[in-house]
């Protein structure tokens, strides 16, 4: 018990006007004091990836050079055996590489997703161009990707809304068969809002995995057939970049595959 708070808190109940300020005071100073730790604890997290990204891209660089000079023969002539252990610890290298990236771009997507510049985006068009950057992606595994937008323009952020929708299409990738189609939906409803659809024919998502596939670094229990991994992150920046904006991702029921939708304030 503090008889000082218990005084306060006394004279606050009974109206008492300078005590209520005093008490009004003392909360703005502690909500200051929270938002400078605040603010501190997260200068000390981008400080911390900062030296640990020089930590792991530095001897990485030095692995991938290496295995470098050991496919190029640089060394000496391989056998047969030895250029398949290289080709795996050549691939091993890139993937580590892409997760290191993969790690700190979401860091700064997630400080960079408060900040939200609104204006008047052809959605038609910004599928279009999310699709034409994963067009090599998409060659590989022989997928094909249709668009059904019932929605001319929208007041969005653009550059947001393109890290989003290339997260679900990367996801969808990795998750795809190959030879398959992923199908983007996009249409206004009633209420003022817009989905944004996004469905594949990959293996779906486990129900025990349906509460916390959002997270950051979490994948799932079902993974996909080609074996390819990513980080976990792509769908934790779709989720930000919606609530950002005031809406919200989630994962809907589906007989096949995967069918995720954005769900998003709408002004035409």
């Amino acid at each position: 018990m503090n008889p000082e708070t218990d005084a306060i808190s006394d004279a606050g109940a009974l109206g008492d006007p300078g005590c209520m300020i005093a008490a009004a005071k003392s909360g703005n100073e502690l909500c200051r004091l929270l938002i400078h730790r605040l603010s501190e604890l997260e200068a000390d997290r981008a400080r911390v990836l900062r030296h640990l990204s020089h930590e792991l891209k530095t001897p990485l660089a030095a692995l991938r050079e290496g295995v470098s000079l050991l496919r190029d023969e640089v060394v000496g002539p391989l056998t047969a055996e030895q250029r398949e252990v290289t080709g795996i610890l050549e691939h091993n290298t890139a993937v580590l590489q892409c997760q290191i990236e993969e790690l700190l771009n979401y860091h700064a997507t997630v400080l960079d997703a408060v900040v939200v510049q609104r204006r008047r985006v052809d959605l038609r068009a910004l599928l279009e161009g999310v699709v034409a950057s994963h067009r090599l992606q998409l060659q590989g595994q022989k997928l094909s990707v249709t668009i059904d937008c019932h929605c001319g323009q929208a007041c969005l952020d653009p550059d947001k809304m393109r890290v989003a929708l290339s997260n679900m299409l990367s996801n969808a990738i990795v998750y795809s068969p190959v030879g398959g189609e992923i199908r983007f939906a996009v249409a206004p409803v009633e209420g003022n809002r817009l989905f944004i659809d996004c469905i594949d024919a990959g293996p779906g998502v486990a129900p025990a995995d349906i509460e916390r596939i959002f997270d950051p670094f979490v994948q799932g229990g079902r993974r996909p057939a080609a074996g390819q991994h990513g980080s976990g992150v792509g769908l934790s920046i779709v989720r930000e970049v919606a609530a950002a904006q005031g809406g919200r991702v989630y994962l809907l029921p589906t007989p096949q595959g995967a069918h995720f939708r954005m769900e998003l304030p709408y002004e035409a």
